[in-house]
């Protein structure tokens, strides 16, 4: 298969990143060669309703969560407006500012990540609100910056907060249960965290302040993190006779400059194809 990666400028603050390209994520690796999963845009969805948008994640039913100001947009798969959760405020069900990272479990149930009230607000996914956890704070299970969530298939939580540089683990419920790195420029350490994808019993943190995205296990042992050069991105080096070796090429290039970038929202889809979202260049 050819090596292959693809990439597209986001069109509108208000686009909503439903087709998105694939960084360098392998589709196989076998002992001869490289097999890369190859995907190209689809559609974009835009609202005139969105107006900053953050994190986006899909239920079961393959409708569309996007965050945004004061709520969460839920969308179907054909871009419609199904239902907007959350409004302006602060109490329960409410937000203050924009939401940031989304996640949602195995019990359909929807986390939003209320960062200015340094809390995680959780809802049904019809918009009902179910409980809330979190405090400002810098103790176990307290935030300072909350930013990006995932759950695993236990239904455990993993938040990353920008302001404390590490990454917190929670019960389904929002109980504290252990601590995932900490703050520093070590290979295992982080700086301003940003969001998160599981794949494999591998954690994927996007480490912004350090410009790479590391990688831990789930119980937190230090992996490694992505390789910063282009053509070997993701896979073991071929040997250099190969009569298939990729040719280093300027979608490779672009690859190295992402790292220069700001790295923001990463996610896997189910062919374990790695999406991520360059803040500052308006690309995935």
């Amino acid at each position: 298969m050819t090596s292959m990666r693809r990439s597209f400028k986001v069109q509108s603050v208000a686009a909503v990143l439903v087709s998105m390209f694939a960084m360098a994520m392998l589709s196989a690796c076998t002992e001869d060669r490289l097999e890369r999963a190859e995907i190209a845009p689809v559609r974009t969805i835009a609202d005139s309703r969105l107006v900053n948008i953050d994190s986006i994640v899909l239920d079961k039913l393959n409708r569309i969560y996007v965050s945004d100001i004061h709520s969460v947009k839920v969308f179907s798969a054909a871009g419609d407006l199904l239902n907007v959760i959350g409004e302006q405020g602060s109490g329960d069900g409410q937000f203050t500012n924009e939401v940031i990272g989304l996640a949602i479990n195995s019990n359909d149930e929807l986390y939003a990540v209320d960062q200015d009230q340094s809390r995680i607000q959780v809802f049904d996914l019809e918009g009902n609100h179910l409980r809330t956890f979190g405090q400002q704070g810098e103790g176990a299970g307290q935030f300072l910056v909350p930013q990006g969530i995932a759950v695993d298939s236990k239904d455990l939580v993993y938040i990353t907060d920008m302001g404390r540089s590490d990454l917190q683990v929670f019960s389904r419920n929002g109980e504290f249960l252990y601590q995932i790195a900490k703050a520093g420029d070590g290979s295992a350490e982080l700086n301003e965290p940003e969001s998160m994808a599981i794949l494999d019993e591998q954690l994927f943190v996007a480490d912004e302040g350090h410009f790479r995205i590391q990688i831990y296990g789930m119980r937190g042992e230090h992996q490694g993190h992505l390789p910063r050069s282009g053509v070997f991105a993701l896979g073991r080096k071929m040997e250099s006779d190969l009569d298939d070796m990729p040719v280093y090429s300027e979608v490779d290039k672009r690859y190295e400059r992402f790292y220069d970038g700001d790295i923001e929202g990463i996610a896997f889809d189910d062919r374990g194809v790695l999406y991520a979202l360059d803040e500052d260049a308006g690309e995935v």
